[in-house]
C-alpha cells in the first residue's frame, strides 16, 4: 500500500472512520489524519500530519501505527465504543484514541527531553 509523506516529518494517509466497522473481521487498514498540533502547554496550532494503522482483524489485537520514522508496535482494543491503540517504538509512546464517528486524538510522549504532542483529527478504515 503506498503512503504519502506529509511535511512536519511522521507520514501518512488522511481519512475518518467508525469503530465499529474496526471490529468486522478483515478489516486491515486504516489511515489518519491530523489538523492540529498541541505541544506541551503551549497553544494548539494548524497541522498537517498524518500516518496509517495496521489493525488486527479481531479486537482486541496487535496493531502498528506506520509512521514516517518507522513502525510502531502495540495493542488495540474497543473501549466503550471508542478505538484505543497502545503502541511504542524507539522514539517514543503513543496512545490514539478514535470516537466511533470518526474523530481521533493522538498523544506522543517522547522522554528525552520530555514532550507530549496531541494531534487532533479524523481516521476512517480503508481497507
Amino acid at each position: 500500500m503506498q503512503k504519502l509523506l506529509l511535511a512536519f516529518g511522521l507520514a501518512g494517509c488522511g481519512g475518518a472512520a467508525l469503530a465499529d466497522i474496526i471490529e468486522t473481521p478483515g478489516a486491515a487498514l486504516m489511515s489518519c489524519n491530523y489538523t492540529v498540533e498541541c505541544l506541551d502547554e503551549e497553544a494548539c496550532t494548524f497541522a498537517q500530519f498524518g500516518h496509517d494503522v495496521d489493525l488486527p482483524k479481531q479486537m482486541p489485537g496487535e496493531a502498528e501505527l506506520v509512521l514516517g520514522t518507522g513502525p510502531a508496535t502495540g495493542t488495540a482494543q474497543v473501549v466503550n465504543g471508542v478505538l484505543v491503540i497502545f503502541a511504542h517504538d524507539g522514539n517514543g509512546s503513543y496512545l490514539l484514541s478514535q470516537t466511533p464517528d470518526g474523530l481521533a486524538k493522538l498523544s506522543v510522549q517522547f522522554a528525552d527531553p520530555l514532550t507530549v504532542v496531541t494531534y487532533h483529527g479524523e481516521c476512517v478504515v480503508t481497507g
